[in-house]
């Protein structure tokens, strides 16, 4: 009898780790396909949360708001996502020849520093620089907003139809869910995904614009070259969590670094960028957020790595409102309930 529950643990375990395989497999190879479709919900989230705020604004009557708050929202996220995307182009023109040159700068620079001081910087910083190119992450970082905006009408296609379908979800749901107790707890999951997803979503894009106008003002007041496409930088990257914040602070001070004659004006430039990240990241953010997004760090790192790998820098954008729909799902069911643990932040999970 032991063999044969052991040899089922096995076959579960077996099935399992295939079943896993075949949907990284899946999600990798069809990345090129399912890239759009996940972006396109997104901003479907977002246009949703947006509409959803526009309802709250005090002299709109409950009608008028309901009537206008989807049409504003999809009118204001597509006149934004068409001035980015024309800034993109502009400011890359304007930088495209220091960006080119940006490495063979930085080399110069570490040589500099090496003759002013006792130190030989020229190895170690050479062989870090080569495994890490500032020309070529700025270059990524723009590649993959190149794609999103040369996918921009099919994006855009998506979210329509998102948008025209969205109010009959619920005749949908009822016809899928014939049981009422099972709808009830296909509702709820949906609910709780999408309340999730769309506070996570506004916040986040409201905290990275706070970060990205104030990134643009101190590099402004420093009369930092690129001071807009560092702010924009900033902004985007504050979507990824960690690592988004270090780069955002990092390439406009390598700038700096080459741009200003005098080292004491770099450490007072990166001084203050650090301080805005801080500030924001870990005082504003936080309060703002609550316990909305109580993930793991370590499994936030974790899923950054893993759809990084998988769907490149957009990948990266999306890593942590894919972890928030895994742990809700998750925490829905008692069989999974203890994975929806070991991935929320503290224990706590709500059902």
């Amino acid at each position: 009898m032991e063999n044969i529950v052991k040899e089922s643990n096995f076959a579960k375990a077996f099935y399992f780790f295939g079943f896993m395989f075949l949907v990284i497999y899946a999600l990798n190879s069809l990345s090129s396909i399912l890239t759009p479709i996940a972006i396109a919900i997104l901003i479907w989230f977002l246009i949703n949360a947006l509409a959803t705020q526009i309802k709250r604004i005090p002299f709109l009557s409950e009608k008028i708001g309901d009537i206008i708050a989807i049409p504003l929202s999809l009118i204001i996220i597509i006149y934004s996502m068409v001035e980015i995307g024309s800034f993109i182009a502009s400011s890359m023109m304007e930088l495209s020849s220091t960006i080119s040159q940006l490495d063979g700068k930085v080399d110069s620079l570490i040589t500099k520093l090496s003759s002013m001081t006792s130190f030989d910087f020229t190895t170690p910083l050479q062989k870090f620089f080569q495994e890490f190119s500032l020309s070529s992450v700025i270059n990524k970082i723009i590649a993959a907003f190149s794609a999103i905006f040369s996918n921009i009408v099919q994006i855009f296609l998506y979210v329509l139809f998102l948008l025209i379908d969205q109010q009959f979800f619920n005749s949908k749901l009822n016809a899928l869910f014939p049981k009422k107790e099972t709808r009830q707890k296909a509702n709820h999951i949906l609910n709780s995904i999408s309340k999730g997803v769309k506070t996570y979503i506004f916040i986040t894009t409201v905290i990275s614009l706070i970060t990205g106008f104030l990134t643009y003002l101190i590099c402004e007041m420093f009369s930092l070259q690129g001071a807009v496409l560092w702010g924009f930088i900033a902004f985007v990257l504050n979507f990824i969590p960690t690592i988004g914040s270090i780069i955002a602070v990092l390439i406009p001070v390598i700038f700096a670094l080459i741009q200003f004659p005098e080292l004491s004006d770099v450490l007072l430039l990166s001084l203050c960028l650090v301080l805005i990240q801080f500030v924001i990241g870990n005082i504003l953010y936080p309060r703002l957020m609550g316990n909305k997004l109580n993930i793991s760090q370590f499994v936030v790192i974790l899923s950054l790595v893993i759809w990084g790998a998988m769907w490149g820098t957009v990948g990266m954008f999306l890593s942590v409102p894919l972890m928030m729909i895994l742990m809700i799902t998750l925490a829905q069911f008692h069989s999974t309930k203890n994975l929806a643990i070991l991935i929320s932040g503290d224990g706590k999970i709500l059902n």
